[in-house]
């Protein structure tokens, strides 16, 4: 029997400068050299690959697919997770992607590479992988690390970090970009024959897209089959196919789609054809759930929700479905989640997002910060108070708080705007909302560059009916109407003097809402 001695659990962070631990690994030759690289000792790295549970603690669980079948998940155990994440952060400054890669790239996304194709496209072929990551075996990982000049015993250490059972692992950190490194030799060629074809091509992770603005999709690679528009009807031609199995890969021919500017044209779930959107069916599933929550609360709605659609996984079925599981925290987060994809996709101000926000702001009391973001940024306001900074605290701050006590719904900068949040777009939005703005003038407010704007823009509105200007005169009268000169449409307007009298102000404000 086998005894080990308890070792430390390695720490996830790299101390050295990045550039340094890259030239580290590009220069490794043996397990001594990966251990130093990690910044763990060479007799603990061994032991977590070779001798301790390690690789035996990985975790598998299935997730179906959209489209039938079983996407298998394989979670390493702590240890390695930890090293692989240290390695993930090398791989990462060593890989660079090509400009057609969409997929596990910073600042890319499912969006932007759809987005490549929005309506220009007569034509877009969808070629999916087949097994992407289970055709990336440890001999083609081992090799790919040689290539960028490591030694053979380093590259067969690295190699075995990141595998499991010999391929690459969906469910470690590292298998996205090592995929996407595997991948560069179909990329490149697969620019060269867009390039050829005079077609735009995209990659992310499995899924790959070409379109074309010709009348025709080239014949060289596709031929339509059967009558009609439907995507399915499509055959590949055997040079591509065998052109992908010459860098390694196998087309799943079964996923193979072809849309003509006549349907709705898609990538990677999104329709691409006059803007970037999702599908209709997404929009029609959030807002079943948001009316099955307010109807009958999270928690019978979550249980619902997981006899009829929730997927066994990595939380078995029974799990799910006993009465101790949270059913009403999982029904939120998925709503959340697909919320946050709704977002990525249309944006924070698309109304459609908008208004699930608001609804789930109403029946959810503790919802997520951008739930909260929105609910702000959208309510309505009867009162903005204009001022500059110096009059804040004397005079917009109580008279923000006198408001507030008579339930009179105001905006003030430092109560709604947040380290971070869009200066801009709050005031222009309390602005659009207000129906009465209070202009504190003062020597301080006149001749301002900040605060003129935002009294134009309320007088702007005043004069298309959509608001109502009411001047507030701080200080010394004559020297304030003197400068307001630089503000003409002020100068006829009846003023109120400020004499440090917030609650009686604050009721005259009551009395012109009523």
């Amino acid at each position: 029997m086998i005894r080990f001695s308890k070792i430390p659990k390695p720490t996830a962070e790299l101390l050295r400068q990045p550039a340094d631990t890259v030239q580290l690994f590009l220069t490794s030759q043996t397990l001594q050299d990966v251990a130093k690289t990690l910044e763990v000792h060479p007799g603990h790295l061994k032991r977590w690959l070779y001798e301790y549970p390690g690789h035996a603690g990985y975790v598998n669980f299935n997730v179906p697919k959209k489209r039938g079948g079983h996407r298998r998940i394989s979670v390493p155990p702590n240890s390695l997770k930890i090293l692989q994440a240290k390695f993930k952060t090398i791989l990462d400054q060593v890989y660079e992607p090509k400009n057609c890669v969409y997929g596990f790239v910073a600042d890319r996304s499912i969006v932007g590479g759809a987005g490549r194709h929005k309506k220009r496209a007569r034509w877009i072929l969808n070629i999916d992988i087949k097994d992407f990551y289970p055709s990336v075996n440890f001999g083609r990982i081992q090799g790919l690390f040689k290539s960028l000049g490591i030694a053979h015993k380093a590259a067969s250490i690295w190699a075995h970090l990141v595998t499991f059972e010999g391929v690459l692992p969906q469910g470690a950190s590292t298998s996205p970009v090592i995929s996407n490194m595997i991948a560069r030799q179909l990329d490149n060629k697969m620019v060269g024959l867009a390039r050829e074809f005079h077609l735009r091509y995209t990659r992310y992770a499995d899924d790959m897209s070409l379109s074309t603005t010709e009348v025709t999709f080239p014949p060289e690679l596709v031929t339509c089959v059967g009558t009609g528009l439907n995507p399915k009807n499509v055959k590949l031609s055997t040079w591509l196919i065998e052109f992908f199995k010459s860098v390694g890969f196998e087309i799943n021919t079964k996923k193979t789609r072809l849309y003509s500017k006549a349907v709705r044209q898609e990538i990677t779930g999104l329709t691409v054809n006059e803007f970037v959107n999702v599908r209709r069916s997404f929009i029609r599933q959030i807002r079943a759930m948001i009316y099955a929550a307010d109807k009958f609360g999270f928690t019978n709605a979550g249980r619902e929700y997981i006899r009829e659609y929730a997927p066994t996984g990595r939380i078995p079925l029974e799990v799910l479905e006993s009465d101790s599981f949270d059913s009403a925290a999982y029904f939120k987060q998925v709503i959340y989640g697909k919320l946050a994809f709704l977002r990525a996709v249309r944006g924070k101000t698309d109304k459609c997002y908008v208004n699930f926000c608001l609804k789930l702001s109403k029946i959810d009391p503790n919802p997520p910060k951008q739930i909260m973001e929105i609910k702000k940024m959208y309510e309505e306001f009867d009162v903005f108070i204009c001022h500059a900074s110096e009059d804040k605290n004397e005079v917009a701050v109580p008279l923000f708080d006198a408001l507030t006590e008579l339930s009179v719904p105001a905006f003030i900068d430092v109560e709604y705007i947040k380290w971070g949040d869009s200066f801009v777009e709050k005031i222009n939005h309390a602005l659009s909302r207000a129906k009465l703005v209070i202009v504190v003038l003062s020597l301080n407010s006149v001749d301002k560059a900040w605060p003129k704007k935002e009294i134009n823009s309320a007088l702007a509105r005043e004069i298309e009916g959509q608001t109502k200007v009411l001047p507030l005169m701080v200080g010394d009268e004559n020297i304030i109407r003197k400068l307001l000169d630089k503000l003409p449409l002020l100068q006829d307007k009846l003023y109120k003097t400020w004499s440090r009298n917030p609650s009686d102000v604050a009721e005259e404000i009551k009395s012109l809402l009523a």
